[in-house]
């Protein structure tokens, strides 16, 4: 019978092996592997960073690229080597913070800046922008020459408020060939202080300035949003990116200035008491709502007087330990006292000593062994130990009267 079952299961295993390999051969006969593309909704990191593209796009390039966001500016600025792409300035910068910024372009940083709204006489402007004495205006408002034709013009030649975006060819310095550039229409620079070396735009005014401090240099343009997700794509954007930061060690592109959550804070810097409080908050929500068990309730809220107190006391004790603890002290104490009526007890171990009382007091010995000496465990044998005791203890009084 058990040479049968062994025959049998070698057959199951031999059809299961050759119907695998068929279904397998099958398979990649009939089957092939194809790769689509499908084109997704946005991801959230793209979402909540503009600039995303474009680090990744400066991280194809071998560049060391990180995307942040800081409310201070000047308390995050990177090392000298480095360029830093600010998308919003701060508003209010005191004439400390203007003086840190520009000495660490001095040193060699590279920064890259848009002014976020039009110059305005009696209005409170960008500071470090004012301090750089660049404005943004409307081409209308605009007294200045317009830029040299030969080195940046008009792509398209369409006319103002014909299109969203303007595209500019700018003949940068060091660059073969013009690239052209899609600046957003009715924003225009001007230099009011003369510092800016390069100066490129289109016939309305100029849209790119470049101004050289020490070792470092400032790029301030008419439009940022040409290096964002939706944009950098387009033209020679990503190309302009690339040149902006020609040179530099490590691209920090700063893409808020908004404060980071405090949920998120706290999740980044102490993770573990997060979770801690988390868990500590679900114990007292199951403590508070979802705890079926019985509650006791007063029933007589009066105060209770000395004696009832003892006794509840007394009552504690004995559920505890039913008393055991009480019956090891009193036998302890009989014993003691035993050896001091009898010192002849003293050089006996606990066998002789029981014989010896035994034989004093008629009882058996190893009743006596037992109660003063051996482990209780059951209440019967406690309430037997008891009994002896109390005869013993009735022995030795009898003694001490006579």
């Amino acid at each position: 019978m058990l040479k049968a079952n062994r025959v049998l299961l070698w057959l199951l295993a031999g059809l299961i092996l050759i119907g695998g390999v068929w279904y397998t051969q099958w398979f990649y006969k009939n089957f092939e592997k194809v790769t689509e593309e499908q084109r997704v909704d946005i991801s959230p990191a793209a979402l909540r960073n503009p600039f995303l593209a474009a680090e990744r796009f400066l991280t194809a390039l071998e560049y060391e690229t990180e995307s942040f966001r800081a409310r201070d500016l000047v308390a995050v600025l990177p090392p000298t080597s480095d360029a830093l792409l600010v998308r919003r300035m701060p508003s209010e910068m005191s004439d400390q913070q203007i003086e840190t910024l520009d000495q660490w372009v001095e040193a060699g940083g590279v920064l890259i800046l848009a002014p976020e709204y039009f110059y305005e006489e009696d209005e409170t402007n960008n500071p470090f922008l004012d301090y750089l004495g660049v404005q943004m205006l409307a081409p209308e408002s605009v007294d200045e020459e317009p830029a040299d034709s030969d080195s940046a013009q008009d792509v398209t030649g369409n006319t103002a408020g014909s299109s969203a975006y303007l595209p500019v060819k700018l003949s940068l310095a060091g660059e073969a060939e013009p690239v052209t550039v899609s600046f957003r229409r009715g924003r225009i620079l001007r230099d009011s202080g003369e510092w800016a070396s390069e100066k490129y735009g289109s016939e309305q005014g100029a849209n790119y300035l470049k101004l050289a401090f020490g070792q470092g240099r400032v790029l301030v343009l008419s439009d940022l949003d040409l290096f964002t997700n939706e944009r950098i794509n387009e033209d020679d954007n990503a190309f302009l990116l690339s040149y902006l930061v020609a040179g530099s060690r490590k691209v920090w592109l700063q893409y808020s200035i908004d404060a980071v959550p405090l949920p998120q804070l706290l999740w980044q810097k102490i993770p573990f008491v997060v979770c801690a409080l988390i868990v500590l908050l679900l114990l007292m929500g199951w403590r508070l709502f979802l705890y079926t068990g019985p509650r006791l309730t007063l029933q007589n809220l009066q105060r209770r007087n000395l004696l009832e107190h003892i006794d509840a006391t007394a009552s504690y004790a004995w559920r505890i330990d039913r008393g055991y603890s009480l019956f090891e002290n009193n036998r302890k104490a009989l014993e003691q006292s035993w050896r001091k009526r009898h010192p002849a007890l003293n050089s006996m171990d606990n066998s002789q000593r029981a014989a010896w009382i035994g034989e004093k007091t008629g009882m058996v010995a190893s009743a006596v062994e037992r109660s003063l000496y051996h482990t209780i465990a059951k209440d019967q044998d406690f309430i037997k130990a008891t009994l002896v005791l109390q005869q013993l203890a009735s022995s030795l009084k009898q003694r001490e009267l006579r």
